[in-house]
Formats: structure tokens, sequence, C-alpha cells
């Protein structure tokens, strides 16, 4: 298999397990959206456009399978998927710095949804217990657009975590070949002269 090859189908599989961990996040009812395991995945491996590419290729067919709130916050994944590609793709990433990054990740994607809830949704979301918080809050000083950032960031950052822990915990056990993509040196130098 070559490598292009290699890599749309490794975007793939990360298409499904974002659709996977969405549609278990409704069907329990969590308070996170487990939507971004596969995002990840492809920003770590795969860097900034892959990480982007599986967030919108996954809230369209969230979106086309029911979820249409998904369609509109695959504009917030695309975000995370690229700031994570940058932040984590080809660097040493300690346990402490796993904290911080994922915070980066997080807070301009929660902004960025917390502006599609406010402003195309009156803080409604597909996740019951979200929307629940969210409603209440705005009840206080934090209105509407505070209410949905404040739960959006916590939410997120508890989402993003668990997704990057999973992600870098399962990459260091799977086997290398199944998470790097680079090419061999044979094989470029035989490109090369042809």
């Amino acid at each position: 298999m070559n490598n292009n090859t290699k890599k749309l189908t490794f975007i793939a599989l990360a298409v499904a397990i974002n659709i996977v961990g969405s549609k278990l996040a409704l069907f329990l009812n969590l308070p996170i959206f487990l939507d971004s395991i596969g995002t990840i995945l492809a920003a770590i491996a795969l860097g900034p456009l892959a990480g982007g590419a599986a967030a919108l290729i996954g809230g369209l067919i969230n979106g086309a399978l029911g979820d249409v709130y998904a369609i509109y916050f695959s504009v917030s994944g695309v975000l995370m998927g690229v700031i994570a590609g940058f932040l984590f793709h080809d660097k040493k990433n300690s346990a402490p710095s796993l904290f911080w990054k994922g915070l980066i990740v997080t807070l301009p994607a929660s902004a960025l949804s917390a502006c599609i809830e406010t402003f195309l949704f009156g803080g409604i979301t597909s996740a019951v217990v979200t929307t629940f918080i969210i409603q209440a809050l705005s009840q206080t000083a934090l209105k509407l657009f505070g209410s949905a950032f404040l739960t959006q960031a916590v939410t997120d950052y508890v989402d993003k975590m668990v997704a990057i822990l999973l992600v870098v915990f399962s990459m260091k056990n799977l086997p290398y070949e199944l998470t790097h993509f680079e090419e061999k040196e044979s094989t470029k130098a035989v490109e090369v002269t042809r």
C-alpha cells in the first residue's frame, strides 16, 4: 500500500472513530462529546490538515446521520484539529505539556462553539446536560454567551483531555508502522532516480 493510500485510510478510520464516539456520547447522554478522538488521532499522526479534515468530514457525516448540530459545530472541530496538529504532530510531548497544550487546543474552539450556540441556536446543543447547564447559567450575570463559553470551555477541556490522553497512550502501545507515515529512505532514493 502506498503512503498516500495509507494516510487516506487512516483519516477514514479517524472519521469513523469520531462518529462512533459522538453516537456513544449522545446515546449515554454524557456531558462530553467524544467526537474528537479521531480528530486528535489524525492531528497527532498526520498533522494539522488531517486533523481538520477528520473533524469536518466527521461533522458532516454526523449531521447527515441525524445530529444537525454537528454540521455547524464541525467548524470548531476543524479549528481544534488544526491547532492540535500544530501543537502535537512530530513533537515530543511530556505528560505536563499535554495538559497546557490541551488548554490551547480547547479555548479557541470553545469560543467559536459558544458563538455558534449563542447566535445560531440560542444556547441549545445536541447534548442535553450541556444545554441544561447553559440555560441555567444564562439566568445569571453571565448571560447567554458567557454561560455558553464557560460551559463549553469546561466540557471541551475534559472532552479534549480524554481524547488526547487516550490517543497518546494508544499510540505509544501500537506498532510504530501503524501510526507513523514516514517514507523509507530507499523508497525516496528510487523515486528521485526515476
